[in-house]
């Protein structure tokens, strides 16, 4: 019997270290030819640690055609734009890839070209893939950019960071759900069964972050938005706006700005648009009215702090509001956005009858978010919205300036109860 105990610990231990090994084996290969050597902002997102805190139901198995491995990454490349992100896997099946691909990703146009290379995109050009036997190299561009040069390397496993770079060596070091890295930055996020959490550092070279932040001091009652940050944006904002025919220059629009915006949403309130309509006069004539019809519109405005009378008159110019100082429709036609300034604000907002206020309080916080999307919902105050946050109950945002090159955020964002994660 002693014998039997002994032979059966010994297997039992032989399993749980073959299970072991095969995790670090999973961990390790993982970081094999998977991150591109000009990787710039990396996600990392590790499976594994997932299935052992949520189970193995986490993840479906839908046949798709390629393998899960232990982390995955998705990042971005120096010399493509911060808005389009990569990714590569191992395939496992080239057919059921290709169907998965369609099937998920509406991928609606494929090309084989000679080197036995499959390429595809979705309509709108922004979703690309490339694959062969071995591996799949994904793009998502916000810019449609070219990314041909890049999903190339990645298949032909060129351009990889090694596993011994210091950027992999400190990846591997964070064993949270989600990380990520951006040179000398960091951070990770979780999830529970209802939130998502982040924290981390970030750069904030280009921002002007003040010392001491401020916020609105005086805030409405039952706000489903409010938001603020005290930076002067040279960092963000790199290039002219064009919108339609519409152009506002980045340089004017900075030398006004003096590094402080705030926006708040709140209840509904009373709009009264034009509404035409076409009747016959006594002579049978066709002829048009104009009436007023009473819309329900959500109570927003935006604040900006700087010289309100030449932003006011710059914008005036580039006629995006108008002579009685009203938005122009054509940029914005869903509500009236009512313009208002003295010296040092400027409002928009889509109350007539908002009064302008300069009353600021001290906050620790330079970034601050806070978005109550049951509210939103509730009210109905976006409906073209409601799909796209179905999910979301409410999210919060802080920022914090830790020195004066590197800024800390925490993020949480509360998922509504009958989502199951």
């Amino acid at each position: 019997m002693k014998k039997i105990l002994i032979a059966a610990t010994s297997l039992i231990l032989l399993l749980l270290l073959a299970v072991y090994g095969l995790f670090r084996y999973r961990q390790y290969s993982s970081y094999k030819n998977r991150v591109h050597q000009h990787a710039s902002l990396i996600f990392k997102i590790n499976i594994d640690e997932i299935v052992k805190k949520r189970g193995l139901s986490s993840i479906k198995s839908d046949t798709r055609g390629f393998g899960v491995p232990a982390n995955i990454f998705v990042y971005t490349v120096s010399n493509k734009s911060a808005h389009t992100f990569f990714c590569s896997l191992p395939v496992t099946d080239t057919s059921e890839l290709k169907q998965y691909l369609i099937r998920t990703f509406k991928i609606n146009h494929f090309e084989k070209n000679g080197q036995g290379i499959v390429w595809g995109n979705n309509a709108d050009q922004r979703l690309k893939v490339a694959y062969n036997a071995e591996n799949v190299a994904i793009s998502y561009s916000l810019t449609k950019e070219s990314v041909n040069d890049v999903l190339n390397e990645l298949l032909e496993e060129k351009s990889f960071l090694a596993v011994t770079d210091p950027r992999i060596e400190q990846l591997k070091e964070e064993d949270a759900p989600v990380v990520y890295n951006y040179k000398t930055y960091s951070g990770q996020a979780s999830f529970t069964d209802h939130s998502f959490t982040l924290k981390g550092t970030f750069p904030l070279e280009g921002l002007n972050v003040p010392d001491q932040s401020y916020c609105p001091a005086d805030l409405a009652k039952g706000l489903s938005i409010n938001a603020w940050i005290n930076a002067d944006l040279k960092g963000l904002l790199k290039e002219d706006i064009h919108f339609k025919n519409y152009v506002l220059k980045k340089d004017t629009l900075l030398k006004y700005y003096h590094g402080y915006a705030a926006i708040e949403s709140g209840n509904l309130i009373n709009q009264y648009q034009p509404v035409v309509t076409y009747e016959y006069n006594d002579e049978f004539e066709k002829v048009e009215r104009i009436q007023q019809k009473e819309v329900k519109v959500p109570d927003i405005t935006l604040s900006l702090k700087g010289n309100a009378p030449a932003l006011l008159s710059y914008l005036q110019k580039q006629a995006v509001i108008s002579p009685d100082e009203q938005l122009n429709k054509d940029l914005f036609p869903l509500y009236e956005v009512y313009s208002n300034n003295n010296t040092g604000l400027l409002q928009l907002s889509t109350s007539e009858e908002r009064i302008l206020s300069h009353n600021q309080a001290a906050s620790p916080y330079f970034l601050f978010t806070e978005i109550d999307f049951d509210k939103i919902r509730k009210q109905n105050q976006f409906p073209l919205l409601n799909n796209c946050i179905g999910y979301f109950s409410k999210l919060e945002i802080k920022g914090t300036k830790k020195d004066a090159k590197t800024g800390k955020i925490e993020l949480e964002l509360k998922f509504n109860k009958d989502l199951k994660l």
